[in-house]
């Protein structure tokens, strides 16, 4: 141990290592004191090499380590446990890059969360995650537990705002993830974000910024009853405001914040206070303010008070957030939950811990986060008082429990460290469990990366180590003995060839003959023959789950039950599956593949299990069309803003897998965004569950975002939940035509610079123009969607206008309130046409020009060449309807490539019939562009979920 601590000193420097006892005393818990545990050594870096030399260091010598912040976590989650090193980075606090046009930071991940948004304030810009730590705490402890904070509400937790990280691995490797435009392949910063550094060490991350809000109102109202002010909150939500933050604090809360230095004035006799935060355009806000009090007033509120300047509204909110120091009066001790449960069952369960405090002879209060129905209870003790801390433990179980009952899930933005892994199998399976330890083990299959959190005994470090060695032997027993299809297509670039299908016919088989199954004619036979494995499917599931086509058979189960049956038979019998919903995008990406298979539709999983308006969420089985969800929701006035390329096909399962957004992502973010929950079968057939169905949950690891996009490599969607959003009042689009592209970019760009806020602003070339309507007068069109309230969008709308009144326009702007039908055209633009090749990009908006000059060039000698481009995501599709020859595509694609990842993008082929696929299989054109580090990543999570290689072999 000497000579460790001595190699650590040489790579750090002698300042920078802390091994003596007494030094190490502070680092034995974070700002959860009940868990304790001695580290071994504390190591300062400096930089990402550093910690990457460290880390090489540990591995050799096989010690544990867990990376550390400002330690102002609660669920012991940043502790050596085990006597392990803690890299401790809070002296890696640099802000590395400032890019103001594109609102975009790089930071070294030691910086504190405020300093962020204090280095950007200058230019009008913010870093929107604000946990009421976070004078203190760093964006590196933010993206270990992925931190929600008072404004989530509205604008998201942590996952929503961190674009992509650099990251040191438990071998030592560094790689990155994500992308400040996007990232092919795999979503591994979206599964590495909330993993409490159990997957690795965030060294650097970048960052989205936003502009300050136009205009603020802070409204404090007061409540004799929590009950009043808790049936509030849900009234606020189902009006159809989404409030930037709405918080509650109950009357113990209320009088400990007054006698602390926080006071601000809060009525010490109320028994509950709401502080509601409206943020936005000035336009229109002054109405939202005003029905927001009104609802309080409607609900029992004794008074509503405003905020009356800036300092008044920081004191307002310094007393919310210091509500955690000012409970340190009331005991020596306290334990604070994190549960989450459904807005409308709020009531019920804050009555519920209030119950249990006075069962068991306890001090409660209650402050939290009530439009995300967040809570956390507060339970003042003394752990020198042996029953007492008993009557504490088995409080906060029962109060955990009774939120689980009631829907919801055991932290929200805390996590679950060592403190609450025992409550993991209130709300997950076995099967659950091992799913995520799998994951765990393709990032830190050592075990030395933060062992012993979240996955509860006897599933710690050790297991997860044998996990690791079970997935490598069979991944090389089960390769070595197929009979090479998926094996043969694993090469990063190959061309797949997924079967397509079609809608079936309308006359089918008898379902009371259980040994017959539809078929189509035409078929070509496999080795065994497609009778033979139709039968091996019909046997157990039913003529009428499936049929035969194109050379191969579909199954198509109508429970999640058939499902699990289904691709238990496929594992069973070795045959790839190919998990299918509306068909959109497979089947034309063209090459050599072989060998048996079955494709799993979603067609008939087509149920809409749950719509909770009130909680404004939704759960649907995967075959649910896009806009049939839609359309069941908008009758309570709410909608799930996606637009991917759909032609009103698309599916709900399809447009997470597939991952793909469209013109609204830029405002709304794409499906991982909106996705709270999902439930899966994977390869061998188990049926798994990731996240929940509330709005804020860290419950784990996050399956669900590393699921979306991954096209059915890793598992079969079977139901869905999302979170909505009230429709807007109004939706507006202007539309402006120009001969040149580049005057329409410009002017886009001046409406973002004026900090107006469109729902989508979109720049399609003349061949796409000419796809939304044949009668077009030709140019280049903008559409730039506004989507808000009467008097917000009325303001925008006139500001717009007013601006582009100064281009070279070929007409005057128009401005149609016919928007939905418009962009529902839009976003069926890449289904239109004989598309021979379809492709998308990304990068920064910024260098959306140099892509669209290369455009230009091309179309001057493809006039076939559609695009359209959203100028405010920096995101670009086009499809090509003539392919002449594999050079002189290549090499268009290859400079686009490289001008997208210049950008921070990348550039995926979507789609490319047989001859455009020989095209690109000559020249070796890789498809998706994986960078090697994340494509290595992404190889060891497809052998940890589906190690016999039999899910969407070839698709990656």
């Amino acid at each position: 141990m000497d000579q460790l601590i001595e190699n650590l000193r040489a790579i750090v420097g002698r300042e920078n290592v802390l091994a003596e006892r007494d030094e190490l005393l502070v680092y034995e818990c974070d700002g959860l004191t009940q868990h304790k545990h001695l580290p071994r050594a504390v190591v300062f870096p400096s930089s990402t090499g550093e910690v990457a030399a460290v880390v090489r260091e540990l591995a050799s010598a096989g010690v544990s380590f867990a990376p550390r912040g400002a330690g102002t976590g609660l669920s012991g989650g940043a502790l050596a446990v085990g006597r392990g090193v803690i890299v401790e980075l809070s002296r890696m606090r640099r802000l590395l890059k400032l890019d103001v046009e594109n609102r975009i930071a790089v930071i070294e991940t030691g910086m504190v969360n405020e300093q962020v948004s204090r280095a950007v304030a200058a230019h009008g810009l913010y870093y929107v995650p604000d946990p009421s730590s976070g004078r203190t705490c760093t964006v590196g402890g933010n993206i270990a537990e992925n931190a929600g904070g008072i404004h989530c509400l509205k604008y998201g937790v942590t996952t929503d705002h961190v674009l992509a990280a650099r990251v040191v691995l438990s071998d030592g490797q560094v790689i990155d993830l994500g992308g400040a435009a996007g990232a092919a392949g795999y979503d591994l910063l979206g599964v590495f974000v909330g993993s409490e550094g159990t997957f690795g060490i965030a060294t650097e991350a970048t960052v989205r910024l936003a502009p300050l809000p136009q205009a603020v109102r802070t409204l404090l109202a007061d409540f004799a009853e929590v009950d009043d002010a808790s049936r509030a909150v849900s009234a606020i939500i189902a009006e159809g405001l989404i409030p930037a933050a709405l918080e509650m604090m109950d009357g113990a809360t209320i009088r400990a914040v007054e006698a602390s230095v926080f006071a601000a004035g809060l009525p010490r006799d109320a028994g509950a206070a709401l502080l509601i935060e409206l943020d936005g355009l000035e336009a229109g806000l002054e109405d939202e303010a005003r029905r927001a009090e009104s609802i309080c007033c409607e609900h029992g509120a004794r008074g509503v008070r405003r905020a009356t300047d800036e300092r008044e509204r920081k004191k307002l909110w310094a007393a919310r957030k210091g509500a955690f120091g000012a409970m340190g009066r009331l005991a020596p001790d306290m334990m604070i939950q994190d549960a989450v449960v459904p807005r409308s069952r709020l009531p019920e369960i804050l009555a519920e811990t209030y119950r249990v405090s006075s069962e068991y002879r306890l001090k409660l209060a209650n402050v939290f986060h009530a439009g995300d129905g967040n809570l956390h209870p507060f339970i003042s003790f003394d752990r020198r008082d042996a029953d007492e801390l008993r009557r504490v433990e088995e409080a906060g179980r029962e109060i955990m429990q009774a939120c689980v009952r009631a829907g919801g899930t055991i932290t929200g933005e805390h996590g679950v460290g060592l403190d609450k892994s025992a409550y993991l199998p209130l709300i997950f399976s076995d099967d659950d469990l091992d799913a995520m330890l799998s994951v765990r083990a393709a990032f830190d299959p050592s075990s030395l990366c933060n062992p012993g959190k979240i996955i509860p005994a006897p599933r710690g470090c050790g297991e997860a180590r044998a996990v690791a060695a079970a997935t490598a032997q069979t991944a090389t027993r089960e390769v070595g003995g197929r009979n090479g299809d998926a094996s043969a297509e694993r090469g990063a670039g190959r061309v797949s060839t997924p079967p397509r299908f079609e809608e079936p016919e309308e006359a089918a088989t008898s379902a009371s003959s259980p040994t017959r199954f539809r078929r189509k004619p035409g078929l070509s036979h496999g080795a065994r023959g497609v009778d033979e494995i139709g039968q091996l499917f019909t046997r157990a599931l039913g003529g009428e789950c499936v049929e035969a086509r194109s050379g191969a058979v579909a199954v198509l189960p109508s429970s999640a039950e058939e499902a699990c049956e289904g691709m238990k038979i496929a594992a069973r019998e070795g045959l790839a599956s190919y998990p299918s919903g509306a068909g959109l995008w497979l089947g034309r990406r063209r090459g050599t593949s072989t060998g048996q298979r079955v494709a799993i539709s979603t067609r008939r999983l087509s149920r809409i299990v749950e719509h909770s308006p009130a909680d404004l969420v939704v759960t649907a089985e995967a075959g649910v069309p896009l806009s049939s969800l839609n359309a069941e929701v908008s009758r309570s006035g709410q909608w799930l803003p996606l637009d991917p390329p759909d032609d009103g096909r698309a599916t709900v399962g399809g447009v997470v897998a597939t991952g793909m957004g469209g013109a609204l992502s830029a405002a709304c973010g794409p499906p991982r965004a909106h996705l709270l929950g999902v439930r899966a079968v994977l390869a061998d057939g188990r049926a798994i569950r990731a996240g929940g169905r509330v709005v804020k949950n860290v419950a784990g690891y996050d399956l669900a975002k590393l699921f979306a996009g991954s096209r059915g490599t890793l598992c079969l969607l079977t139901e869905l939940t999302f979170k909505l959003r009230p429709r807007p009042a109004r939706d507006a689009t202007l539309v402006a035509r120009a001969e040149e592209a580049a005057g329409l970019f410009a002017a886009a760009r001046r409406l973002h610079g004026e900090r107006l806020l469109p729902a989508a602003v979109e720049l399609l070339s003349p061949r796409a123009a000419s796809r939304l309507d044949p009668d077009d007068a030709g140019g280049h069109l903008l559409l730039v969607r506004f989507a808000g309230t009467n008097a917000a969008v009325g303001w925008q709308v006139g500001r717009a206008l007013s601006l582009l009144s100064a281009e070279k326009l070929s007409a005057p702007p128009e401005v149609s309130e016919d928007a939905a039908r418009l962009w529902e055209s839009v976003a069926a633009l890449p289904l239109r046409g004989g598309r021979k090749l379809c492709w998308r990009a990304s990068a920064l908006p910024s260098h959306l020009p140099e892509l669209l000059a290369r455009l230009k060039d091309a179309s001057a000698r493809d006039d076939s060449l559609a695009w359209h481009a959203g100028v405010a995501a920096g995101s670009l599709r086009a499809t090509h309807e003539l392919i002449e020859g594999s050079e002189g595509l290549t090499t268009l694609l290859s400079e686009l490539r490289e001008i997208a990842r210049h950008g921070g993008g990348s550039l995926v082929i979507e789609e490319a019939d047989e001859e455009a696929g020989a095209a690109l299989a000559t020249a070796g054109f890789d498809v998706w562009g994986v960078e090697e580090g994340a494509s290595r990543l992404m190889r060891a999570v497809k052998g940890a979920l589906d190690p016999r290689g039999l899910l969407s072999p070839g698709v990656f």
